[in-house]
């Protein structure tokens, strides 16, 4: 993924509050893409009641399209990307 491949994806993704999955298990949504910041993907999972936000890179991104992003994240290491709100 080129830089600038990388800076319209977050706003592209964004704009469409695009399901987050994980490339391991692509059954689980994370979240939705909510905005992006420097060289991180917000991604929040529940927009009315916030239950968890995660600060993903960018370069976590394993594919997307389709309105959807899958994340090269392991559901064991998704704990560290968490943002406490």
């Amino acid at each position: 993924m080129k830089n600038s491949e990388a800076s319209s994806l977050g706003t592209y993704y964004a704009d469409h509050r695009a399901p987050a999955i994980l490339s391991q298990n692509k059954d689980r949504e994370i979240g939705r893409v909510f905005a992006e910041y420097k060289d991180k993907l917000i991604i929040v999972d529940g927009e009315v009641k916030k239950e968890h936000v995660y600060l993903i890179p960018k370069n976590k991104v394993d594919l997307y399209g389709d309105k959807k992003i899958y994340l090269n994240v392991s559901e064991s290491s998704l704990k560290q990307f968490e943002f406490g709100i």
